[in-house]
């Protein structure tokens, strides 16, 4: 008698641990999971006595958070592509990822004074590639057309300060090139919806959040080359 009660404590716990998977596996799936604890747990405590059903208890934990935990990255997966694959939810997605970067260059533009802190630029310079990734920018193409873009004003800087002893300015390169590139990135493919016609279609969010960031990103790049082309031509005492 009291190993019945045992039995149906065990099998009442079991079904409430699965509520730790997705609703959707448990709808499908969590009758005939239940069914077979049932089953190996009437065996075990048949078989060892509560010694054996806390054996299987033992085995049975760990492959139960196991597999929860990969059911919900396998769902979050499912609805993350299936929100890419909808064009409408695809452009919600990307003009989220620029969001956090076309703020700030709109704030850096209205000179409030608000800097990002080094350790946090990265993940919004990501978001933001990967945001222009899914606006249909071909990275690779827009790197290269970067490289290309300042290549010429590489050469001003060795030709003309060749004989003042300087270190190469791998860092002001460096944010000429990242400037560029997200420029391609994000004219390529505006050009592209232009000329296909469906231009109009467009979310106008992400008309709006692109259209920012083009604006300010060629504001700072013409400052910045502004600013460094006496450097560039070979005026020695630039900064």
């Amino acid at each position: 008698m009291a190993d019945s009660g045992v039995l149906r404590a065990s099998q009442r716990l079991f079904v409430r641990l699965l509520r730790l998977y997705p609703r959707r596996f448990r709808e499908q799936y969590g009758e005939q999971v239940a069914l077979v604890f049932r089953d190996c747990s009437r065996e075990a405590l048949e078989g060892a006595g509560v010694r054996g059903l806390i054996s299987l208890w033992l085995g049975a934990l760990p492959d139960l958070f196991k597999t929860a935990i990969q059911e919900h990255f396998l769902q979050i997966g499912e609805t993350v592509r299936n929100l890419i694959a909808n064009p409408k939810s695809r452009t919600l997605i990307a003009s989220l990822l620029c969001l956090p970067m076309a703020t700030f260059f709109l704030i850096d533009s209205l000179g409030i004074g608000l800097s990002l802190p080094a350790s946090a630029a990265p993940l919004p310079m990501l978001m933001l590639l990967a945001g222009l990734a899914l606006f249909g920018a071909p990275l690779g193409a827009s790197f290269l057309f970067g490289f290309l873009a300042i290549l010429p004003f590489a050469l001003m800087e060795l030709v003309n300060r060749r004989d003042y002893g300087e270190d190469f300015p791998f860092v002001l390169f460096g944010s000429m090139w990242f400037m560029t590139s997200l420029l391609s990135a994000i004219l390529i493919p505006l050009v592209r919806s232009l000329r296909a016609g469906n231009f109009s279609e467009a979310n106008l969010a992400s008309l709006v959040i692109r259209g920012v960031l083009l604006v300010m990103i060629s504001i700072g790049f013409v400052t910045l080359l502004a600013d460094q082309m006496p450097c560039f031509l070979g005026v020695r005492h630039c900064d």
